[in-house]
Order: C-alpha cells, then sequence, then structure tokens
C-alpha cells in the first residue's frame, strides 16, 4: 500500500514538473514585447489641448500711451495643415507723458483710460519646411471685442468727464519663441479699428453741461510684446 502510494505521488510530482518546464519553454520563445518611447514633439507649434497664457505690453518711445494686458488661448482643433485656437485677453492703457507734460503746465488734472475686452482666434501654421524653426509658433489672429474709453480734466473750478463704449476688431500675425521649455517671448503686430463719440460732463461752478463731442480713435497699427507660459 505504501509504495502505490508513493508511486502516485512521484508520478504527480512528475507531471506538475513537466508542466512547469513546458510553460518556461513557450514563454522564453514567445516574442517579447517592448513598447517605444513616445516620439519628441518636433516642434512648438500650438496643438489640440495646449493652452498658452501671457501678460502682455505695448508702449511707444515717448511713452505717449502704455497698455498692460493678460490673455489665454487654447487649441481646439486641426483645421487643414494647421491648428485652430480660440481665447480671448483684457487690455487696459493710459495716457502717460502728454497727460503729465498738461499737468504739470497747467495745473490741472488730466487723464485718459481705456479697457478693451476681445475674444480672438489664432491659425498657428509652420511652413512646410521649415529647418531650425522647432522652437517657433507662427500664426495669424482676428479680434473682436468692444472698448471702453473715459477722459477727464479737472481744474479749480471747473470739471470736465467724458466716456465711450465702442466697438474694437482687428487682424493681426503673430509669433512665439520657446526660449526655455514651455515659456516664450513673442510678439503680434496688429491692424486695429476701434472708435467712437464721447458722451461727456462738463460742471463749472453751479452750471452742469451734457451733450456728445467729437469723435476718438485707438485705429491704426501697433505691435504688441509678450512673454508667457504653455500649460
Amino acid at each position: 500500500m505504501r509504495a502505490r502510494i508513493t508511486v502516485l505521488l512521484l508520478g504527480a510530482l512528475l507531471v506538475t514538473t513537466s508542466a512547469w518546464a513546458q510553460e518556461a519553454q513557450v514563454l522564453a520563445t514567445e516574442p517579447q514585447v517592448v513598447e517605444e518611447p513616445a516620439a519628441p514633439r518636433m516642434n512648438r507649434l500650438q496643438d489640440v489641448g495646449d493652452i498658452d497664457a501671457r501678460v502682455m505690453a505695448n508702449a511707444d518711445i515717448v511713452l505717449a500711451f502704455v497698455d498692460l494686458g493678460v490673455g489665454l488661448d487654447v487649441g481646439v482643433l486641426r483645421l487643414g495643415p494647421g491648428v485652430l485656437a480660440l481665447g480671448g485677453e483684457f487690455e487696459a492703457g493710459a495716457c502717460v507723458s502728454p497727460c503729465i507734460a498738461l499737468n504739470l503746465a497747467t495745473g490741472w488734472s488730466f487723464s485718459h483710460l481705456f479697457y478693451s475686452p476681445h475674444a480672438r482666434a489664432t491659425y498657428h501654421l509652420l511652413p512646410s519646411q521649415s529647418p531650425g524653426m522647432e522652437k517657433v509658433d507662427l500664426y495669424g489672429l482676428v479680434l473682436a471685442g468692444l472698448t471702453l474709453t473715459t477722459t477727464r480734466v479737472t481744474g479749480t473750478d471747473f470739471d470736465y468727464a467724458g466716456s465711450d463704449v465702442g466697438p474694437s476688431v482687428g487682424l493681426g500675425v503673430g509669433g512665439k519663441y520657446f526660449f526655455q521649455d514651455d515659456f516664450f517671448l513673442g510678439a503680434e503686430g496688429r491692424l486695429r479699428y476701434s472708435a467712437g463719440e464721447y458722451t461727456y460732463s462738463l460742471r463749472s461752478g453751479n452750471v452742469t453741461l451734457s451733450d456728445s463731442q467729437s469723435s476718438w480713435s485707438l485705429s491704426g497699427f501697433n505691435v504688441q510684446f509678450f512673454a508667457g507660459l504653455r500649460l
């Protein structure tokens, strides 16, 4: 009886050992699948899902006006050979050197401010043959929004205040250069139309007058510089 049990145990052990050996042989002969590393990104063109945030500034050489702003663009759609991005920006500007000069010359207080919220669409595209431009993102842009503007002159015995809200639309081109990882510097050249007519009130002593005065305009071509981060 013991001999039979011993034989059965030895048989079971041999069967199990043989199965393990066969499985190991099959695993050894099967081709090993090695995952390829992700291909490195060949350029910095804004792609679908990329979020580019920036701070911007614009001023002429004599600081007649200084503009500051923030903006955000999001890549949303591959369209033809390029990528469409949608976003928005908010820009605020102020009269600087002329208003300071008038304040000093007259003793009155001069101020002129404007605020411009814009929606924007940008189309990002690099030339088909673009060696050496791996860190560049080039695009065209369309702007549409409003300009809210105020002007004020205050003297010892009078106060003039004017304000208006007008349309603001523009076309332009821009570019970014990624100098380190996801940080970039860039510039946009814009041809913009934004104009209107002030509604003003003039108080002198106990008399107050209200009317419409001459038009204002921020139309023309300008270059805006910015720095930003791709999130």
